[in-house]
């Protein structure tokens, strides 16, 4: 057999044995082999996306919606370089993600061949593993196995992220006939654990102490349980992001407002378990790097604790470690935790009643609505910049039956739609991405993804003509209008409705709040946008009202 098509079938065979179900094509000549090899895998859904940057958030948002890393395959040359955005956001975001790019022969690179760039080590330190596969012979084919299963381990060890394999093709490029017998594998996850004594250190630094529960990033499944269970055993507090915020009588929903002007001393704790990253609210981490009081970090990865605050950090599990606790704390002085939730509530009131006086549209009400009127067992995809604060500060707890997903590894406002697109693919739920309109214009060919694929994807498109986040910096005070709308307002007059409807999707404007509940509410069966036109400088006024309705 062929050694290119015995390399391919096999190794594509053997990803789909370790549990690989998405591969994302764009198309191209070079990476003919391996897509015909994944188009010829039955196991392996092929799905076609042009945009390779489009293709890599697809692929993100597939990892995001299920746990498990899809594949992102291009062709040689400039297409590579347009994975690394997301890669980027994988590595940051700890999702399992698997880059194949097809590349000239080494002969080639070097030598003004078209279309070939130097691929080894494209992508830096951003994946955990990067493998040359080598240009297919009878012992790279013989291998292949074995490097798919090194593939997904690397992918796959907690805390889960990229990884990337170049695999030169010489020509002629053989095409796939029929796959080479491979023996199937199977892989076993495991989690980190702390040892015995890191456990019983924590369990000493929060037992019987007016202790709070920090909680930043998604959290993998089981930890909503295990945090409930040590917050009722200890009767601490959870301040937990919108990502993995849960319903327990410890939730706290409310924690960027309750202290974005200071804490009053009977809500000041002994210590602070922060779990995972930097929380949203940027209230909340300026409170914990200023507050002096100890603070224990627990995560089960690489480093995330650019406050510099922690005195204790554990390595493990979150949700292994805290059950790991329970049965051995005990509570917390008497009314500690009734004092945070009587203050949350108060502050929900008052947020409440402030929204009612606030002429609709507006954008910490659209965030509110959005969150309240999604249908039964959604996804809610939430766009960095404003889109992740306003829901984090004002979205409440969502309900259990709702999945919160954003690209907060790195931040960034690219690729949201795609990404959202991946979490429809991967999950089969209906989606609800709410994003701005910078986000919508950075990533529109992903809407005709939702066109052509019928997903049954909503976007809500908070459009303010600009970059409305920069009316909360300095910026806005120290230049003049003229340069600050320059720089930082941008405003860009691009009509969205009319964008989303040249890449076939439906599109209206939504100006009433009830319009917009109706709206998310009602399944559609496949892809639309909803327009909510805002003012950006008006935004930042109404923010500031909130949040001295909330002092």
């Amino acid at each position: 057999m062929d050694p290119t098509i015995a390399l391919t079938t096999r190794f594509v065979a053997a990803l789909a044995d370790l549990g690989l179900r998405h591969g994302i094509v764009s198309p191209g000549a070079r990476n003919t082999p391996l897509s015909l090899a994944f188009a010829a895998e039955p196991r392996v859904v092929t799905h076609v996306v042009h945009d390779e940057r489009s293709a890599a958030f697809v692929a993100l948002g597939i990892g995001k919606g299920s746990g498990l890393p899809a594949a992102v395959i291009t062709t040689s040359g400039t297409a590579a370089a347009h994975l690394l955005p997301a890669i980027v956001e994988a590595r940051h975001g700890r999702v399992p993600l698997v880059a194949l790019t097809a590349d000239r022969p080494p002969e080639l690179r070097g030598a003004g061949a078209p279309q070939t760039v130097d691929q080894l080590h494209l992508f830096g330190d951003n994946v955990r593993l990067f493998h040359e596969m080598g240009v297919p012979d009878e012992a790279t084919a013989r291998t292949a196995a074995s490097v798919a299963l090194r593939v997904w381990d690397a992918a796959m060890d907690p805390p889960g992220g990229p990884v990337h394999v170049n695999l030169p093709f010489r020509e002629p490029l053989a095409i796939p006939t029929e796959p080479a017998p491979s023996p199937q594998i199977r892989y076993e996850a495991g989690y980190r654990l702390p040892e015995p004594e890191a456990v019983d250190r924590l369990a000493t630094a929060l037992s019987g102490r007016r202790a709070l529960i920090v909680v930043g990033g998604p959290m993998r499944p089981g930890f909503a349980s295990a945090a409930a269970m040590v917050a009722a055993e200890a009767q601490i507090p959870v301040i937990a992001d919108i990502q993995s915020r849960f319903g327990s009588p410890a939730t706290i929903a409310f924690a960027d407002l309750v202290v974005s002007r200071g804490v009053d001393p009977s809500l000041t704790p002994d210590v602070v378990l922060r779990v995972g990253g930097l929380p949203t609210a940027k209230a909340l981490w300026r409170w914990l790097e200023t507050c002096g009081v100890p603070q224990v970090f627990l995560d089960d990865g690489p480093w995330r604790e650019p406050l510099s605050t922690a005195h204790m950090a554990v390595r493990g599990d979150p949700a292994a470690t805290l059950i790991q606790l329970v049965g051995r704390l005990a509570p917390a002085p008497d009314g500690w935790l009734r004092r945070w939730v009587a203050t949350d509530r108060a502050v929900a009131k008052r947020i409440e009643q402030a929204l009612e006086f606030e002429p609709f549209p507006n954008e910490p009400m659209t965030a509110r609505t959005v969150v309240t009127s999604l249908p039964p067992a959604a996804v809610l995809f939430v766009g960095s910049s404003m889109p992740i604060r306003d829901v984090d500060t004002f979205g409440g707890v969502p309900r259990p039956d709702v999945t919160v997903l954003a690209n907060r590894g790195a931040n960034g406002i690219d690729g949201a739609i795609s990404s959202a697109a991946g979490a429809a693919i991967a999950s089969g739920r209906p989606v609800v991405a709410l994003v701005g309109d910078i986000s919508v214009l950075h990533d529109a060919t992903a809407l005709g993804i939702l066109a052509r694929d019928g997903l049954e994807v909503t976007v809500v498109a908070v459009d303010n003509d600009g970059g409305g986040i920069f009316h909360f910096l300095p910026h806005a005070e120290a230049l003049d209008a003229e340069r600050f709308e320059m720089l930082f307002g941008t405003p860009h007059g691009t009509n969205l409705t009319a964008v989303a409807e040249a890449f076939g999707v439906p599109a209206t404007t939504a100006t009433e709040r009830k319009e917009l509940r109706d709206l998310v509410a009602t399944p559609h069966g496949g892809p639309r946008l909803i327009r909510i036109p805002t003012d950006r400088a008006a935004n930042a006024e109404v923010h500031a009202r909130l949040r001295e309705a909330a002092r």
